[in-house]
């Protein structure tokens, strides 16, 4: 092969490698820039998270006869969250593997 073709072979070597390393750089800048945007969406989702679950608590508890902001709503709402933990921790566990 010609002098000329390992040339131009070396030239798109280093063009590719230089814009791979770009390509690296500004993803990097990209990712640095949205982590605060991710930890705020992260934040907002699990407040209403607690949110759902508040709500889903009263309605249960409403249901069962338990008034609301009474002393029987917050032995309820107790007892649910305690529920909803043990199966959240069962689903973890049988997840892990």
């Amino acid at each position: 092969m010609s002098r000329n073709f390992w040339a131009i072979i070396n030239s798109i070597y280093h063009t590719v490698h230089a814009a791979l390393w770009a390509l690296l750089i500004a993803g990097s800048v990209v990712l640095l820039l949205h982590i605060p945007e991710m930890r705020k969406g992260r934040a907002i989702a699990e407040a209403r998270r607690l949110q759902e679950i508040s709500e889903q608590n009263r309605f249960y508890c409403e249901k069962w006869g338990m008034p609301a902001r009474s002393h029987e709503q917050l032995i309820c709402t107790m007892d649910l969250d305690h529920i909803r933990k043990e199966i959240e921790e069962s689903v973890a566990a049988e997840t892990a593997f």
